[in-house]
């Protein structure tokens, strides 16, 4: 076991002449993981094996192999033992290409909420809509895969966020919450997918890229283990029943056949028991994918299927190892009690009309509606995730009587998916922009909406409650300034809507605004009569300076991604009938040379794949901005608030407790007596409403290691808490410290320890603004 792990540093460390040895002489390549013994779910274990001694080989290799069907991809099955195929859709939004579901805010926006409680019921809720269409696999949710090294990755948007302890959370609560349903989630992109694939041929008929090829990241065994495995580790702990392998290479190979990613760190050391499933068209070969990890390929026939069964047939591959693979996908299905009473797929994806021949196969929608009243959730965790920028005191709006909206972004789209039935509204020089209000990005994160409540409607509606007039341009040409500049002229408010859309596929060319977004705000800024309110609807960073700070602009909302709801949400917002509390999950700079030069490869390069060198190593988003002392425009955990709170009163001190939460053990290696996932120690602080409102507070506490740890960043969220408060309440806010928050991971003994030392914990409004601190030595073994 000792030589399995040691391997693990030299699959990601960079090789040292001493190193060299070991590695020709332990030949990693030769190890092909553990099995399965269904750790916490081994009642399931026990009937996934019972019944797979009952098949067929061909039986087993059905099981493995998925492919388009009635759903995105259908897994085989094997109806004399009772066993359907399986049914995989996306994603993170809501159920992706079907009816009367819900388009939920993206968990790049929900992840600005930083409320435990909303993400987890938010969760709850999507799990049982993919329920209730009868579709077993959610492929989703995106738990770091990308976790935003860079601000130009045009998939940020559909994960969480570049911390890796607030992924972690949030990725823990949302496979908990998803998995509570019976359905069975699957986290991906499975592992450090930063970037899309590097195109050099021209744009097809479509406008879609050629010429493409899979980024090789390269990156070392401490930037693996502590930025970009946390958060995976933490679904593992929530018990997911399956992850996604993604495209990219990993330090030159595939990942979805990476012996080291997938067999030694995700199912030894992570002690995952469930199973690796592919992305789509992420598999490159038979006997080193099966033997290198990963267990069902998505969707269609190219390397499993028969060619794997050829493969068992020649043995290439040992019948033991793929009744592995089919006790990896049966036990999880079992787990979920899925085998019981789960309800039948009855939905046709792409194609929302009654009835569907494919293939000489009649497929039937039956229009489920699994919405319930998510619709007043979803308008919830869209208001409390928008994040309140500036503030010159114009919101909330009182005493309001002429009101000017300006931009598309504010208006209906012409077609509920944007521009396009699937949701992949093209982003290059053939541009075919979101043509309404951008409620959610492109691709596969996305989801329908059954309607959407554009601004413009619930400004509209709201102003009818208010007796306010309302004027307006839904237009972003400059053939319409002349109407815009009369109308700003006579409008007492001026909300301008601008934004920024993001698809799967097309990482983003600068960080500026679409449609020249920049020339719209100063336009209605320089003939507005009052104030301007400016509106952004972004899955990413926004570079803001050229307008920022102008005169006229009053106040700014960072509204992401919101769902459906994006109107209604954005109204309890403008006129106060819900108080801002979200913060951001990122950093914004003030121009695009604030950030790494080059994280994102745009050229392949001389060899056979474009190489992505994660340089920067531990200091990514607001570690890179204190680390090389950047001054950021707006900073990581940033948000202003209609009233005020004061924090004092900061402590830490020993308060041990057995870990609680954890569904499946991880085997992750440690120094000391004490679990891993133990807590250790409780930081508490007071937070008092001074302010003139009822209103929510996100306390945030950060740590700095102890100054012997010189490879790390200045310092670490590692705590956070929101509590919604009266004018002139207290509340006391606790942080729960585990060992793991504290450990660093020994690149050397291949295992987490506690530097010995003087830790420095602050605790404040954001990752800039930490009134408080105290310290905390520790010089024994935990």
């Amino acid at each position: 076991m000792w030589s399995i792990l040691y391997n693990t540093l030299l699959f990601l460390s960079p090789l040292t002449p001493s190193s060299l040895h070991t590695l020709s002489s332990h030949h990693p390549e030769r190890y092909h993981g553990p099995d399965t013994d269904g750790g916490a779910w081994s009642e399931a274990y026990g009937k996934a094996k019972e019944v797979v001694g009952q098949m067929t080989v061909e039986e087993k290799v059905n099981l493995t192999t998925a492919v388009t069907g009635q759903c995105q991809a259908n897994s085989g099955g094997v109806p004399r033992l009772g066993i359907p195929g399986l049914c995989f859709n996306d994603g993170p939004a809501g159920p992706r290409y079907t009816d009367f579901v819900t388009q939920w805010p993206s968990e790049f926006t929900a992840a600005a909420s930083f409320d435990r409680d909303l993400i987890e019921q938010r969760a709850e809720r999507i799990g049982k809509e993919f329920r209730g269409k009868g579709i077993n696999v959610e492929l989703g949710p995106v738990t770091g895969g990308p976790l935003g090294r860079s601000p130009y990755a045009g998939r940020n948007w559909e994960a969480f966020t570049p911390d890796p302890y607030l992924s972690s959370t949030l990725s823990f609560l949302t496979v908990r919450g998803m998995q509570s349903s019976g359905l069975i989630t699957c986290a991906k992109h499975y592992i450090l997918y930063e970037q899309e694939p590097v195109c050099d041929g021209p744009l097809d008929d479509e406008g879609g890229r050629t010429g493409c090829r899979d980024v090789s990241s390269e990156v070392d065994d401490k930037t693996m283990k502590e930025l970009y495995l946390p958060s995976f580790a933490e679904t593992v702990r929530a018990g997911t029943g399956s992850i996604m392998c993604s495209y990219n290479r990993i330090n030159g190979t595939a990942a979805c056949e990476s012996n080291d990613a997938l067999n030694r760190i995700l199912k030894d050391e992570l002690g995952f028991k469930g199973f690796v499933l592919s992305d789509f068209g992420a598999t490159h070969s038979t006997v080193p994918s099966a033997l290198g990890g990963m267990d069902m390929e998505l969707p269609g026939e190219r390397y499993y299927g028969k060619n794997l069964l050829k493969a068992v047939h020649k043995g290439d591959i040992s019948e033991s190892k793929l009744d592995d693979m089919v006790h990896r996908i049966l036990t999880p299905w079992y787990a979920a009690k899925q085998d019981t009473d789960y309800p039948k797929i009855n939905y046709q994806k792409y194609d929302l009309s009654d009835k569907v021949d494919i293939n000489g196969h009649t497929f039937r929608n039956e229009h489920v509606n699994v919405k319930g009243n998510n619709a007043l959730f979803a308008r919830k965790v869209a208001a409390e995730s928008t994040v309140l920028l500036k503030n010159s005191g114009i919101l909330p709006m009182k005493g309001i009587r002429r009101i000017g909206v300006f931009g598309k972004d504010a208006d209906y789209p012409s077609t509920l998916s944007g521009c396009g039935p699937d949701l992949f509204c093209l982003v290059g020089s053939r541009r075919r922009y979101w043509n309404g209000t951008v409620t959610i990005g492109g691709g596969s994160g996305a989801a329908y909406a059954d309607y959407i409540a554009a601004p413009i409607e619930a400004i509209t509606l709201k102003a009818r409650q208010h007796g306010i007039r309302v004027d307006h341009v839904l237009q972003d040409d400059e053939a319409y300034y002349g109407s815009m500049g009369w109308i700003a002229y006579q409008s007492e408010v001026c909300i301008v809507f601008v934004s920024v859309f993001l698809v799967e596929g097309w990482d983003r060319e600068h960080l500026r605004l679409d449609k020249k977004g920049e020339d719209l705000i100063r336009h209605v800024e320089s003939h507005c009569a009052g104030e301007v309110v400016v509106v952004l609807h972004s899955g990413g960073q926004v570079v803001v300076e050229d307008w920022i700070d102008l005169p006229k602009i009053g106040a700014v909302l960072f509204a992401g991604y919101p769902g459906q709801e994006t109107g209604n949400a954005l109204v309890d917002i403008l006129w106060g009938d819900v108080n801002p509390s979200a913060k951001l999950p990122f950093t914004m700079g003030k121009s695009a040379e604030d950030w790494p030069k080059d994280n994102i490869i745009r050229k392949m390069g001389k060899g056979s794949y474009p190489l992505s060198k994660f340089s920067e190593g531990l200091a990514i988003d607001y570690k890179w901005f204190d680390k090389h002392n950047i001054t950021p425009r707006y900073e990581f955990g940033y948000g202003l608030s209609y009233t005020s709170f004061e924090m004092s009163a900061l402590v830490i001190e020993e308060d041990y407790g057995k870990d609680r939460d954890t569904i499946q053990k991880t085997n992750e290696r440690y120094e000391g007596e004490k679990d891993l996932y133990d807590n250790l120690y409780m930081a508490k602080v007071n937070v008092t409403n001074i302010g003139k409102v009822s209103g929510a507070a996100v306390a945030q506490l950060y740590m700095t290691f102890p100054e012997d740890e010189n490879d790390q960043p200045p310092k670490h969220l590692r705590g956070y808490a929101k509590k919604f408060l009266e004018v002139g309440q207290m509340s006391t806010v606790e942080f729960s410290l585990r060992k793991k928050d504290i450990s660093v991971w020994d690149v050397d003994r291949q295992l987490w320890r506690i530097p010995r030392g003087t830790f420095t914990f602050r605790v404040g409004n954001s990752s800039r603004s930490l009134p408080l601190s105290v310290e905390l030595k520790i010089s024994s073994l935990h």
